[in-house]
């Protein structure tokens, strides 16, 4: 199956995935090219709030992912479109964990 018709076919089974992009050079390439060796992207944008379900609100701009707990900030990107951010530790350059 060509890599076009696969995204189709996802789109098509999953509504909820309309519109994802990821604004980080990781993404859903990263799953499929071994080459990446982050997991999970340091910035998403968020295209329905189907995509915020893995997150608990804490605060008004903060999220905390349900699986591996590290704080996330809700922003706005020069474009406008609401985006998720990985908070990270200025020392240690680690992802905040809770």
């Amino acid at each position: 199956m060509a890599n076009d018709d696969f995204y189709q076919t996802l789109l098509k089974d999953v509504g909820s995935l309309k519109g994802a992009e990821i604004a980080d050079v990781c993404g859903f390439d990263s799953f499929i090219d071994d080459s990446q060796t982050q997991a999970l992207p340091n910035t998403v944008k968020v295209a329905s709030l189907g995509d915020l379900s893995d997150f608990f609100r804490v605060s008004q701009d903060t999220l905390v992912h349900k699986a591996v707990k590290d704080l996330w900030r809700i922003n706005e990107d020069k474009t406008g479109n609401v985006v998720i951010e990985r908070l990270f530790d200025p020392d240690t350059k680690e992802p905040i964990r809770v």
